[in-house]
């Protein structure tokens, strides 16, 4: 008989699986960090991927900012050693091969340990030696930074946005004119907590950019089209967004650039949505079934090697902090893989395949709602030259297969809300009894229906997620049911039945 798929969730903890998930934390020394100027890089020189960990992170009332260099050990651990870097929090970070050497450079901004603005770019001369560049750019927080060939000169430019030391918001284009860079004006929007994306959506040979976050007091969401290495703003509007990172990516493979967003809204809710690329000049909003979040991350790359792109996002919603990895099934429809990765707010979340073994692994930084501090990485567990058409790879992820069923079900939901509509705000955890399932998500949209009954306003509240998890005996479902109201209980829940 299989065995049982037999997961809680935890509010404090992730996902404890009773068997192999599809990610794995493997051995490092990280310091776990929140705030991170976080990347991959190949240090070494020899293929795989290196880890850059900046941030900073609290002992007691006590700040530190700390810079990270692991590097990469065989048999699937990584060796942090003295980092050339300097430590920065609260910044961003990009590494390209921006000299043509065939080696990767890494440029960083953000807040260093003498509480100023700092940016540098070094350049790799070899195995974990790099050279300070000193070009004359704004250091920027609170942003992010770019490489590419804006002006299809075949070398790389950088594009910049964040808060400068004055409070000044900006989006800066450098030029790199053999390894030189110059400021170029180009009259766009500064930006902080937000973000500015290069990507040729109309597929005329340049970039384009997309630009959301705050502007001051105000969300915003823009996307920009390059005419000649100028920049002329779509007349489209877009769901403005602070707090907010974005992609670009062909989510429905059909050849060109679509985008994912997700953030904050004016009136402080989350918001997740995609864009589908229409033509050269509009895009379709498309609702998508992924859990909104803001102050998030979001990153998009093939996990599973099926040649789509999947997502994987980290960031909070109304009640808790989350880190998801969604699989792309196409026509928009995103799949939750329960991954059981701990969930983080200022924290970031990145795809690499470290270890060159055809799928995508994860660096994983941020501080999770226990206050516990991570800096780790998860191998994928998927072996892609193994795959075969009727094999399933996801069988050893804590998912239900219903195929294999009935399992038994209870099924969940939370939020911070008050659910007589009131201003009393609080946490409140409602949760069903222990049903056999004999049709797939009958027992969610039971849920669901006394859900919406109990509490007439949940559409402003979580916008109405609910989870379940699939257990093989009852005794198995009870046991994971009581701990997960025993974990909600000790944080301060109040736990509601909803019973049939």
């Amino acid at each position: 008989m299989r065995k049982a798929f037999v997961s809680s969730i935890l509010i404090l903890f992730a996902i404890v699986a009773a068997h192999a998930q599809v990610f794995e934390e493997i051995r490092t020394d990280l310091r776990g960090v929140m705030q991170p100027v976080s990347t991959w890089i190949d240090a070494a020189h020899n293929g795989k991927l290196d880890a850059v960990v900046n941030g900073d992170y609290y002992v007691g009332n006590n700040h530190h900012i700390i810079s990270q260099l692991s590097k990469y050990k065989e048999s699937e651990r990584y060796i942090t050693m003295k980092s050339i870097f300097p430590a920065l929090y609260r910044g961003a970070v990009a590494v390209a091969d921006y000299d043509g050497d065939g080696d990767d450079d890494i440029i960083m901004t953000g807040i260093n340990t003498n509480n100023q603005l700092m940016i540098k770019l070094f350049r790799s001369n070899g195995p974990f030696n790099y050279t300070t560049i000193n070009e004359m750019m704004t250091p920027v927080t609170d942003g992010s930074i770019e490489w590419g060939d804006y002006d299809n000169d075949e070398d790389l430019d950088l594009l910049i946005t964040g808060r400068e030391f004055n409070n000044k918001l900006s989006t800066r284009i450098y030029r790199n004119d053999g390894g030189f860079f110059s400021e170029t004006e180009v009259g766009l929007p500064g930006v902080y907590n937000g973000v500015a994306r290069w990507g040729d959506f109309d597929n005329d040979k340049d970039l384009d950019i997309l630009i959301t976050g705050d502007v001051g007091e105000k969300p915003f969401t823009a996307v920009y089209k390059n005419n000649n290495g100028s920049y002329e703003k779509l007349i489209q509007t877009f769901i403005p967004l602070r707090r907010s990172d974005a992609a670009w990516g062909d989510l429905d493979t059909d050849g060109d650039l679509d985008f994912i967003i997700s953030g904050e809204d004016a009136e402080g809710y989350p918001i997740c949505v995609a864009y589908n690329n229409e033509s050269k000049t509009f895009f379709r909003q498309i609702a998508l079934n992924v859990r909104p979040l803001k102050g998030c991350t979001i990153d998009l790359g093939d996990f599973d090697a099926d040649d789509d792109l999947d997502l994987l996002m980290t960031g909070e919603s109304l009640e808790r902090p989350y880190t998801l990895v969604y699989r792309n099934n196409l026509s928009y429809d995103f799949e939750d893989m329960v991954a059981g990765l701990p969930g983080v707010n200022s924290g970031d979340a990145l795809w690499g395949d470290y270890d060159q073994d055809g799928d995508l692994d994860i660096l994983l930084t941020g501080l999770t709602i226990c206050y516990e501090f991570i800096g780790t990485i998860y191998r994928n567990t998927i072996d892609p030259p193994q795959q075969t058409d009727d094999e399933d790879i996801f069988i050893n992820a804590p998912m239900p297969q219903t195929d294999y069923g009935p399992f038994y079900y209870y099924v969940w939901s939370s939020c911070y809300c008050d659910p007589s509509g009131g201003d009393n705000i609080g946490y409140h955890l409602y949760i069903s009894n222990i049903h056999l399932q004999n049709r797939r998500y009958e027992l969610n949209y039971k849920f669901n229906d006394l859900l919406l009954k109990a509490v007439p306003n949940w559409g402003d509240t979580d916008r109405g997620f609910r989870t379940n998890n699939g257990h093989e005996t009852k005794a198995q479902a009870a046991v994971s049911r009581e701990e997960l109201i025993e974990s909600y209980k000790h944080t301060g829940f109040k736990v509601h039945y909803l019973n049939w």
